[in-house]
């Protein structure tokens, strides 16, 4: 199932510099044909490794897989939300067991402050707020 996302219609992000910086990483290796790029926290992918992976000398090897198919399942659900309730809202709070210190999971559609680019961001609310708010704007950032 697939959706349109308008990308005009999404709050900008400096997406790029927040992957540039580290606060967000790829939650997969290549993006989908006819899909959009999704990123997850940094405090994410943290808690991602502690529970699944810390033992690892890779853990990326054990964790991007999963998290493709996880990513995967999270965005074909909100494509069947929204056919359900034709409309596609920029943030979705869905159940899930992705993050152990959270029940509830979000989904939130952005697009990148400088390329019309819409993309997918995941993590828990907390890790989404640390992440914005560790990422301001120049101007909202202090000297």
């Amino acid at each position: 199932m697939s959706i349109k996302l308008d990308p005009a219609i999404l709050p900008a992000l400096d997406i790029l510099g927040m992957a540039q910086s580290g606060a967000l990483l790829r939650a997969e290796r290549e993006t989908p044909p006819d899909g959009i790029p999704a990123f997850v926290t940094r405090a994410g992918w943290d808690e991602l490794t502690a529970t699944h992976a810390d033992h690892h000398d890779a853990s990326h090897t054990v964790l991007l897989p999963a998290l493709e198919k996880a990513v995967a399942r999270i965005l074909s659900h909100a494509a069947e939300a929204a056919s359900r309730n034709g409309e596609m809202t920029p943030v979705l709070t869905m159940p899930s067991d992705l993050f152990p210190s959270d029940p509830d999971l979000v989904l939130a559609f952005v697009r990148d402050n400088t390329h019309p680019v819409a993309c997918a961001l995941i993590g828990t609310a907390a890790q989404i707020e640390a992440a914005l708010r560790g990422h301001g704007s120049p101007q909202d950032r202090p000297n």
